[in-house]
């Protein structure tokens, strides 16, 4: 019986415990900043569909200049944070480092090399998050095609290079701000 009562209370504080835990989360969570509906204005600009990426696909490389080895269309932005493009490269860009952003690629056509990791080679500040290489010691190489989806953490050196020459490649590219780490 001693042990019955003994389980009855320690589940009864536990109960108790998560219900206090869920209360405060709850609070807390009822307190966050709530991102407005979809508006399709340039900051608030939520939803897309392939008919669309495809025309900015095409957009990018009509306005993509001879010297130019990227150019690129946003098509998703909820504020200043977070934002989707499509890029067309056709040659590689510096080897690159964000501090404080992950970046997801989606391959929409062409193919390439993807060096991933290593360390930068005389790295440079391009601004306060940003840093850019002149090459990459140590990284690995993976070739992608269309249809191949990448995630690149936070402080991961990353590059395209070998881009195919007669097509370029063209990838979905969604940058990913990473504060804290987050739980799902």
């Amino acid at each position: 019986m001693k042990s019955s009562l003994m389980v009855l209370a320690l589940l009864t504080a536990a109960a108790a415990q998560a219900s206090a835990q869920e209360t405060t989360q709850g609070q807390m969570c009822s307190k966050a900043a709530v991102m407005p509906a979809p508006t399709g204005n340039a900051q608030n600009r939520m939803l897309s569909d392939d008919a669309e990426v495809a025309d900015r696909v095409g957009l990018t490389k009509k306005i993509i200049k001879p010297d130019q080895a990227i150019a690129a269309q946003v098509v998703l932005s909820a504020g200043l944070l977070h934002h989707a493009a499509v890029e067309y490269r056709r040659s590689p860009t510096p080897p690159m480092v964000h501090t404080r952003m992950a970046e997801f690629f989606y391959v929409v056509d062409g193919e390439a090399d993807l060096i991933l990791g290593g360390t930068l080679t005389h790295p440079t500040c391009r601004n306060s998050s940003n840093l850019v290489g002149d090459g990459v010691e140590g990284g690995i190489t993976h070739h992608v095609t269309k249809g191949t989806y990448i995630l690149v953490p936070e402080n991961t050196v990353h590059y395209f290079t070998n881009i195919d020459k007669k097509q370029g490649m063209t990838v979905l590219d969604l940058h990913v701000p990473s504060p804290a780490p987050d739980q799902y």
